[in-house]
């Protein structure tokens, strides 16, 4: 039997903390936007239904493929309660198992969030609602109200010993709420012990409620609009490469940025093609160019210089590294069954927070224990050369921390050639 379901979503205009927030342009979409695409791509609903006061809102909403129901003067009145709006809706509507409330102001939950919330809530044998959270930034010891007096009379914990609970907590994030309708008609709220939660981590849990949460949305969406610009500059360098992919030279290298801009001719005398591709992670250098045969020929000896841009993927361990380099060289072996390949070490970086030495180091020492499983493939350890006292990466090799200067290229020529002979 088909389960039927709707989504609602609620969005009165009158909003106090930030005038229309609602609508307010977050790079290119109203804030309403993101949420009803959601809906949509989930392709999880009979309906996507906004309930509104403003004809503005109706207006936008119906642009972007929902259907609008108005709200009565009372509803949209500020004391109009959540559960008054909902039931509103479920009384005009009559066929459905259950509704799936999303409110406009959390743009990063997605349709796979959705999706993956209505399955854990079809699947649970107990539950009639589900509700989306996220881990709590602060332990509930440490949330008091302060009286007019604003002395700390209810903070009464000794702080100076107050360790934080190894026990996660957690806040509902707003993102997604689920609930059975007859229940929820009679119980006129989400939780309880017939109540199942949805994780979804801090970044996708924004739920802008003033200025400042606008601005964070902003930010972060400028990162995730950063990601696609990336995969662009990547197909189109890969683009600009296609006629060397078939240039065979005795050393062939293979990697991201640091290869690609390295204006490298010869190492040991021998003549070097240069196939690194700026930004490209070891899986996308796997799929967007060796399974895609744009490789055809191949000399005796390909240094490999991959992991970097694996570390932040999200999901990402030392295990899909190791597994995405294991493809990678059953491809280049096919392409020469007569291959040496040579797996440079992943240099440090100097302050850079989205990867950290750490994570650099733990991947090195994995790759390096678990290398000689790989037919064919030969460590290359870059040198101390390549770290200051502290473990990063010297001043003097790099300019942003991350890729190298001329002195770091000239001492990674050195090594490279050392470790080719």
């Amino acid at each position: 039997m088909t389960i039927k379901k709707i989504a609602i979503i609620p969005a009165r205009s009158g909003s106090k903390g930030l005038k229309n927030k609602n609508i307010l342009m977050l790079l290119g979409k109203p804030l309403i936007a993101y949420t009803i695409e959601a809906a949509l791509e989930s392709g999880s609903f009979e309906r996507i239904i906004v309930s509104t006061d403003s004809l503005e809102y109706k207006s936008i909403s119906e642009q972007y493929g929902a259907e609008v129901i108005m709200r009565t003067d009372e509803l949209a009145a500020d004391s109009a309660t959540s559960f008054m709006v909902i039931e509103d809706i479920l009384q005009q509507i009559y066929d459905i198992d259950y509704f799936v409330l999303l409110q406009p102001t959390s743009p990063f939950r997605n349709h796979i969030h959705i999706n993956e919330a209505i399955l854990l809530f079809e699947k649970s044998n107990f539950a009639n609602f589900l509700v989306s959270l996220s881990e709590s930034g602060k332990n509930a010891d440490l949330i008091k109200p302060i009286d007019l007096d604003l002395s700390l009379k209810f903070f009464d914990l000794d702080f100076s010993n107050y360790r934080r609970q190894n026990l996660k907590e957690y806040t509902p994030n707003g993102a997604i709420f689920i609930g059975k309708k007859a229940e929820y008609l009679s119980k006129r709220h989400f939780f309880g012990d017939d109540s199942i939660a949805y994780i979804m981590d801090k970044v996708d849990s924004v739920d802008i409620d003033d200025k400042l949460d606008f601005e964070l949305a902003i930010c972060i969406q400028n990162q995730k609009n950063k990601k696609n610009i990336l995969l662009k500059a990547i197909h189109e360098r890969i683009s600009e490469k296609k006629l060397a992919m078939d240039n065979k030279q005795p050393i062939t290298l293979i990697g991201h940025s640091i290869f690609d801009y390295w204006n490298v001719e010869q190492l040991n005398y021998q003549k070097v093609n240069n196939l690194g591709i700026s930004g490209i992670s070891t899986k996308e250098y796997l799929d967007f160019i060796l399974s895609q045969n744009l490789i055809t020929e191949l000399g005796d000896k390909v240094v490999l210089f991959s992991g970097t841009n694996d570390i932040v993927i999200d999901g990402w361990s030392q295990e899909l590294t190791l597994e995405w380099i294991s493809q990678i060289v059953l491809k280049l072996i096919e392409i020469n069954f007569s291959i040496e390949i040579y797996l440079v070490s992943v240099p440090p970086v100097r302050g850079r927070i989205e990867r950290t030495n750490e994570s650099i180091r733990k991947l090195n020492t994995y790759l390096k224990e678990n290398i000689n499983a790989l037919n064919k493939v030969k460590w290359i350890e870059l040198s101390s050369e390549f770290y200051d006292q502290f473990g990063n990466l010297p001043t003097e090799f790099t300019y942003d921390g991350l890729h190298f200067s001329e002195i770091a290229y000239k001492q990674l020529e050195i090594e490279i050639a050392g470790g080719l002979l």
